[in-house]
């Protein structure tokens, strides 16, 4: 009768230990993905951007996706329902891949220009010449320097700060032979005023500033 050797015999001892202890860990990690995943809470389809979402855009089909997430990991108002955001108009601009949730779209009844005017918000367009052009999305200081105004002659103020850029448009300039831009933003009703006394009086110059500078939050 064949008869194994002590040092296979043990040789094969040390296997089977090793593989009831890999076997005992891979068990308890498998324990813990488990519990983790009950953790988080079921798995539910969640709308995402396919691509960056700018203000002012009217949502189609091909812009947006569902995405498997523990609902423990959606943010909230996260939208779940990819027939919900078609045509909706985008208030607040959503990165490529980042969640759509219901603070980013504007009402379901407003649409065009006035669906992203927030309540007590002004959109008013201003002329701006020689000046830098925003990316819409962007935030920006408005400055107005007034040559010949009384007391603020030669001054230089702010009359809007961190207001968002809702459109940019490109326009000649008449008789003048210029060309200039025009740039819509969204500021308060005090700082709406501001801005046609210095459209009126003054030369106005925009700066680029942190979108953290945004008006709207």
């Amino acid at each position: 009768m064949f008869r194994r050797s002590p040092r296979a015999l043990a040789f094969w001892a040390a296997a089977l230990a090793v593989a009831v202890v890999t076997a005992a860990v891979v068990a308890s990690d498998l324990a813990s993905i488990h519990r983790r995943a009950a953790g988080l809470g079921p798995v539910e389809s969640v709308v995402v951007a396919t691509r960056d979402l700018t203000v002012g855009m009217r949502l189609a089909a091909r812009d947006v996706t569902l995405r498997s997430v523990h609902r423990s990991q959606l943010p909230a108002g996260a939208i779940v329902d990819r027939a919900a955001v078609r045509s909706r108009v985008v208030a607040v601009p959503v990165l490529r891949g980042g969640f759509v949730a219901q603070r980013n779209l504007a009402p379901r009844r407003r649409t065009g220009l006035d669906g992203i005017v927030p309540e007590g918000m002004r959109a008013i367009r201003v002329d701006v010449a020689g000046a830098l052009v925003p990316r819409v999305g962007a935030s920006v200081d408005v400055l107005a320097s007034y040559q010949s105004s009384g007391d603020r002659a030669g001054a230089t103020e702010v009359v809007a700060a961190g207001a968002l850029v809702l459109g940019v448009d490109r326009r000649e300039g008449g008789g003048t032979g210029r060309s200039g831009d025009g740039v819509t933003l969204l500021v308060d009703a005090d700082e709406a005023r501001s801005l046609a006394d210095a459209q009126a009086n003054g030369v106005l110059t925009l700066a680029l500033v942190p979108p953290e500078d945004a008006t709207q939050s």
